[in-house]
């Protein structure tokens, strides 16, 4: 699978920021434990919980970089998915204005949709609204990683993957 394919399912099944992503190291993910502690994000360092299905995609590639979702030029981070995405769009006849970001709203809503909180959707995506313990943590709250999976699981029926 192409880095930027598995990157856009690793969106969805996520709920991270593209940027987030796509700067992803190796080091930085334990997929026995299904965390990721990022040391640098919008809000600051935060540790995600990660779904069985993002763990799946994961699991899929290749270490051939320290970056999970390495440039297919050169040496560093893929610079924007915009190339590729525009690509997906197309093929499936999307509106203009649906972005890799509109992953990031989906994946926000299905957990709406699904009867979870905001403060648990808010852990999913990295919110700055959790405790200050929470940010200390080095593993996932169960109910954090059953909302995970509940909701990848949602949309991996949706997209049909």
């Amino acid at each position: 699978m192409a880095p930027a394919h598995a990157a856009i399912q690793f969106l969805a099944l996520s709920g991270w920021r593209s940027g987030e992503a796509l700067k992803l190291r190796w080091t930085e993910i334990d997929v026995a434990a299904r965390t990721a502690l990022l040391p640098g994000t919008k809000t600051g360092r935060s540790m995600r919980p990660l779904s069985n299905a993002a763990c799946d995609v994961l699991r899929k590639l290749p270490h051939v970089s320290d970056l999970v979702f390495p440039s297919s030029r050169g040496s560093g981070p893929m610079p924007k998915l915009g190339r590729f995405w525009g690509r997906i769009a197309t093929l499936a006849s999307l509106p203009s204005n649906v972005t890799p970001h509109t992953l990031r709203h989906s994946f926000a809503s299905v957990g709406a949709d699904l009867g979870y909180s905001d403060l648990t959707i808010a852990a999913l995506l990295g919110h700055r609204t959790r405790t200050v313990t929470s940010r200390y943590a080095r593993t996932a709250d169960p109910v954090l990683l059953a909302a995970a999976d509940a909701i990848a699981n949602r949309v991996r029926e949706a997209i049909g993957t």
